[in-house]
């Protein structure tokens, strides 16, 4: 039905967002080892003052208490290696050949299209502010339109070096460029962020941590409610929870969930007494990087393992024995510890596609870890959970990261109301379905794999695909993102793998994405 007037994210008139009452003591209880403080850098003379959020003022914090606050920041995780390579030159001289015409009709299209809806943005009234991260992915694009259908001003950031990919939706107001996180100086991406949400006055920050970890974004949340701009991200001691493999699973553990068998390993040597044992002999096993996200499938014999950095104490690993079944992947909002919404999506083996269903046994899952787990009591954000069913109404948890996933790409426009609740007479029951029913499927994927196999049947699955399910990144009214990353971003991203496997290095291509 549709929604009133009200539901719109317009300023309410008290103050500018109620997004800033966040509690700094969670930064307390971070660990000291793996976020240690850093010296403190100089006073930037380029941040401008700004009033600080109604419900900071009181405790007499000013801006220049953020700004050296700043320089007390930890020391992530080093950057995960790339992986594989990508597709042939095959399907890449494809994609060249349409490359021209497409760029004729994305210039069009943006004169045509994008020009107008600018210059009505312009005329507008104001509108509360909602800044994204990871504006290369395509989780970064489909939340900048929902946000933007539910009335916000939508403010897209990507870090410098990668495709800007969400600049050609027209939901997208602004885009901006931040230095990449660096571990060695986390304040550089700290205070950009900081200096980008005071200039845009932005009342919502919602990181992606698709690119780049979740652990940046942490440390920038504290300084960023402390300028009146709420973060839609778990603490520091939260994401060095759910991001370590080994930890999260002996969280799953604790809350009485089951789990599938694991060992850690932290040296060469205890992958050679696994091997010794047998414990990789049957069934499929991958090893899981604690630190970094980072998948390895364990082959059968020990000489063909190859790893990107060798097993230690600081840097360990985890091999799981991923059992058949069916997989599942979600992309699970939480406010403190609550699950507010949850789209579970079946993947759909070779092409990536991803099937919205109602899962019971995960939803129930979801419920107990959240519920029972004492260090995430206040644990708030975007979380993805990969699980296996090896038998009914049984899931067992492969990985879990912070950050938002694809299947987000199946969330309504009602998904931001719920993050950001727009006005006190918002009803969830009246407001519309919050997972779309169609599934999604990448067009890439799906020719490419008629094309291996032609058949008669394999046009037939084909054209059932087209009419059933909704094209990952397609939309009919914003139309430039599909028509970016299908004819410039895909193939640039394939070029540079195949140039760099040709060199013995490796990297991680677009194709298909799913987690």
């Amino acid at each position: 039905m549709p929604l009133c007037g009200s539901e719109k994210l317009w300023p309410p008139r008290g103050s500018d967002s109620e997004a800033g009452s966040a509690s700094s003591s969670v930064h307390s209880t971070s660990p000291p080892s793996q976020f240690s403080p850093l010296s403190t850098p100089p006073r930037s003379p380029t941040v401008r003052r700004r009033p600080l959020h109604p419900s900071l003022s009181a405790g007499h914090i000013s801006v220049q208490s953020v700004r050296q606050r700043l320089a007390h920041l930890g020391r992530p995780p080093s950057p995960s290696p790339p992986a594989a390579p990508g597709p042939g030159w095959r399907a890449l001289l494809c994609q060249l050949l349409l490359l021209g015409p497409t760029l004729w009709l994305s210039a069009w299209l943006w004169l045509f299209w994008r020009l107008p809806l600018a210059l009505a943005r312009w005329r507008g009234r104001r509108r509360r502010t909602v800044l994204i991260s990871g504006g290369s992915t395509v989780q970064a694009v489909h939340l900048a339109r929902n946000f933007h259908s539910a009335g916000a001003r939508v403010v897209v950031c990507e870090v410098e070096g990668l495709f800007g990919l969400a600049r050609f939706s027209a939901a997208v107001e602004r885009f901006h460029r931040v230095p990449r996180p660096d571990a060695a100086r986390p304040e550089r991406y700290v205070q950009a962020l900081c200096a980008l949400a005071e200039r845009e006055r932005a009342a919502l920050y919602v990181p992606v941590s698709a690119a780049t970890p979740a652990h940046f974004d942490a440390l920038a949340k504290p300084h960023l409610e402390l300028l009146g701009c709420a973060v839609f991200c778990p603490s520091v001691r939260e994401v060095a929870l759910l991001d370590d493999a080994l930890q999260a699973l002996g969280l799953c553990a604790a809350a009485g969930l089951p789990t599938p068998a694991h060992h850690a390993v932290t040296s060469r040597d205890d992958l050679a007494r696994l091997y010794a044992s047998g414990a990789f002999r049957t069934g499929r096993h991958v090893l899981t990087s604690c630190r970094e996200r980072l998948e390895v499938a364990l082959p059968n014999q020990r000489g063909d393992l190859r790893l990107p950095h060798e097993p230690s104490a600081e840097r360990p690993w985890v091999a799981l024995h991923d059992a058949p079944g069916r997989h599942f992947l979600t992309c699970t909002t939480v406010k403190d510890a609550q699950v507010v919404a949850n789209v579970t999506c079946r993947v759909e083996p070779g092409a990536g596609g991803l099937v919205p269903v109602e899962h019971a046994a995960v939803s129930a899952w979801l419920r107990t870890f959240f519920g029972k787990t004492r260090e995430l009591r206040h644990v708030t954000g975007h979380v993805s959970f990969r699980f296996v069913e090896p038998a009914a109404d049984v899931v067992l948890p492969l990985g879990v990261r912070v950050g938002v996933s694809m299947p987000c790409i199946c969330y309504t426009s009602v998904h931001p109301r719920i993050v950001w609740r727009p006005c006190r007479h918002f009803s969830r029951q009246n407001s519309g379905p919050l997972v779309a029913d169609a599934g999604r499927y990448w067009m890439h994927e799906a020719v490419l794999s008629t094309l291996r196999h032609p058949s008669v049947e394999a046009v037939s699955r084909l054209i059932g695909t087209v009419l059933d399910k909704r094209e990952a990144l397609f939309a009919l009214w914003d139309p430039l993102p599909y028509l970016a990353y299908y004819h410039l971003q895909l193939p640039f991203r394939n070029v540079l793998a195949l140039v760099q496997a040709r060199n013995g290095l490796q990297y991680r291509t677009m194709a298909a994405p799913v987690h």
